[in-house]
């Protein structure tokens, strides 16, 4: 057993390694296979300075808490707060390193997915689906209105048909479902 270990230890660890000389991040895995290679901050559209509500569902567990996100074209920066306005977690993203601090996420998770997600949802409709293509993850953005002028824009990352992940938005709020993983959650603004 101890041999075994061993073994396991090692090559999670070179593993690991080899990971780290292609990028300076951990891999975000797409699907099980597919791994997606986080882009620069350059790649925003827009800007995004705000503070939000983030309402999450993971299998049976739901919870909600107040985000700060600060993004534009030289960062992606995030503040986790709990109901009290404590720091929970926060992370820094600027395409050369990613600093993440946290007392309540276990250390194995990963801000890459933060990121990724985020990315997926937010940044140049042609630079990420120039990246998801290299991984052969199909991006399609649709955009439509309602009948009372509310605009939405449909992200979806699907692979040979099967829809793995679903981000809609508007100018209040943005949802992500990822059927995958089996998680979603809900960014609405919060009035100041």
């Amino acid at each position: 057993m101890k041999k075994f270990l061993l073994i396991f230890l090692s090559l999670s660890f070179f593993s690991c390694m080899s990971s780290r000389l292609e990028s300076n991040f951990s891999p975000v895995y797409v699907t099980n296979s597919a791994k997606f290679a986080l882009l620069p901050p350059e790649s925003m559209a827009g800007v995004v300075d705000k503070e939000q509500k983030l309402s999450a569902r993971f299998g049976k567990f739901e919870f909600e808490t107040d985000i700060y996100t600060l993004a534009d074209s030289e960062q992606l920066s995030m503040i986790i707060m709990s109901e009290f306005g404590t720091t929970m977690a926060s992370f820094f993203y600027d395409g050369e390193s990613l600093d993440f601090d946290t007392g309540v996420f276990p250390k194995e998770f990963k801000a890459e997915y933060i990121i990724a997600d985020f990315q997926f949802g937010m940044y140049d409709e042609a630079a990420v689906k120039a990246e998801l293509a290299k991984i052969g993850i199909d991006f399609e953005v649709v955009q439509y209105c309602e009948t009372d002028g509310t605009c939405f824009e449909t992200r979806t990352l699907s692979q040979k048909g099967k829809v793995i992940e679903k981000i809609t938005k508007n100018e209040e709020s943005i949802h992500y479902e990822n059927f995958l993983r089996g998680y979603s959650y809900t960014l609405t603004g919060v009035e100041s």
